[in-house]
């Protein structure tokens, strides 16, 4: 109910209640004062009821004959505006009462807010005008209780930040002042040791280097937003651009691959050089995270349902079904104790998902658990045929 719409019924209810109590009382006096007074005195014709001279004239001769009715008469109009105070202020405070407690109640909400409390619900209430107030303070306490939390995710992933940061860096940094002073001190003394020292040295530096590109891409994602340039283009040579740069790579560890791409194009809008980073960050996690000897890995991309899919298919160390939730949070990193080898700085899967989803696309992971593969999936709409 509106407030207006009570008020005005309370003024409906104070009417007639007035009507009806002055009635009450104005009978009651009339019955006293015909009982007590010789009100027969007063008696006048018609005709004389409506000429004000004469009948004001009777009614002061009535009350100079008898002066006691005046009192009669005060006492009356007292009693009629006592009554009516009464009323007014019985109706009032009831009214008063019913909005003082429910702003007094929002008041309470929202000293709670202020001393930092937000795991409660600020309540509605049965006038509209404070319940709508109470919707936008509990909005509003809502939303800062997001926001607080939002902001204690920021600080723990700032102190995972720096702590994942040195140790990243730290190792490279180690032994790259290891090698230099190798060399320094003479110990690579032929050109084969200085060679090896040399590549070892180009290895951690590459290793740093991408650390900071990733933490370069992870700021801007995070903190400031990125700007994809965008193109029409086919997916599918995209794809096969990766799998002979990545040809290489795969039979140097020993690890076949087989894929099947579709014969028609996959016609999408997307940013290339951020895509290649998304396929290229997939495809080095099945090479990284592979196991025994009889390692392969399958490439697939169709189009399905308006969606260009590209399914990474591999044999390697899989994914323990508590970890597959987590592995897409920033700095998140398998159970070491299963992967000593495997070097990393838990942002490569945190990147791709951001870039895949600033395309309007989806990626997500599957695996049956430990050593029994992992399938990583990238679904990108396609261009519909008024776009091509």
């Amino acid at each position: 109910m509106k407030i207006s719409r009570r008020f005005q019924r309370y003024d409906l209810i104070l009417l007639l209640t007035s009507i009806g109590l002055i009635g009450a009382v104005s009978v009651l006096f009339l019955i006293i004062f015909i009982l007590k007074f010789p009100v027969e005195q007063l008696y006048v014709t018609r005709v004389e009821l409506i000429n004000p001279f004469i009948l004001s004239r009777a009614v002061s001769a009535f009350f100079d004959d008898n002066p006691e009715a005046i009192l009669y008469l005060l006492i009356y109009l007292l009693v009629c505006i006592a009554a009516e105070a009464a009323l007014c202020t019985a109706l009032t405070h009831f009214l008063s009462k019913s909005l003082e407690e429910p702003i007094r109640e929002l008041r309470r909400d929202v000293d709670r807010i202020r001393g930092g409390e937000l795991r409660f619900e600020v309540m509605g209430n049965d006038y509209e005008e404070l319940d709508d107030l109470a919707t936008g303070i509990d909005e509003m306490r809502r939303a800062l209780l997001t926001s607080r939390e939002r902001e204690e995710q920021l600080k723990t992933e700032r102190n995972m930040l720096v702590a994942n940061v040195a140790h990243d860096l730290r190792t490279p940094v180690t032994s790259i002042k290891g090698y230099v002073d190798g060399i320094l001190d003479g110990i690579a003394d032929t050109p084969e040791m200085r060679e090896r020292y040399l590549r070892t040295i180009k290895l951690k530096a590459e290793m740093i280097d991408e650390l900071v590109s990733n933490l370069s891409l992870y700021s801007m994602l995070e903190v400031s937003g990125i700007k994809l340039e965008k193109s029409r283009g086919d997916l599918r040579e995209l794809i096969l651009g990766i799998i002979d740069g990545t040809r290489l790579d795969l039979e140097q560890n020993g690890i076949a691959l087989t894929y099947e791409i579709s014969p028609e194009p996959l016609m999408v809008d997307i940013d290339g050089e951020k895509m290649r980073r998304v396929f290229t960050n997939m495809l080095d996690n099945a090479i990284k995270y592979r196991s025994g000897a009889d390692s392969r890995i399958d490439i697939k991309a169709f189009a399905k349902d308006g969606y260009a899919y590209v399914v990474i298919s591999d044999n390697g160390m899989g994914i323990a079904q508590d970890e597959l939730e987590h592995v897409f949070e920033s700095f998140y990193r398998a159970d070491a104790s299963r992967t000593p080898q495997i070097k990393g700085n838990g942002l490569g899967l945190s990147i791709a998902k951001q870039l895949t989803e600033k395309h309007h696309g989806r990626l997500w992971l599957r695996s049956d658990g430990p050593n029994k593969g992992t399938t990583a999936t990238v679904a990108l709409p396609l261009l519909k045929e008024d776009k091509l």
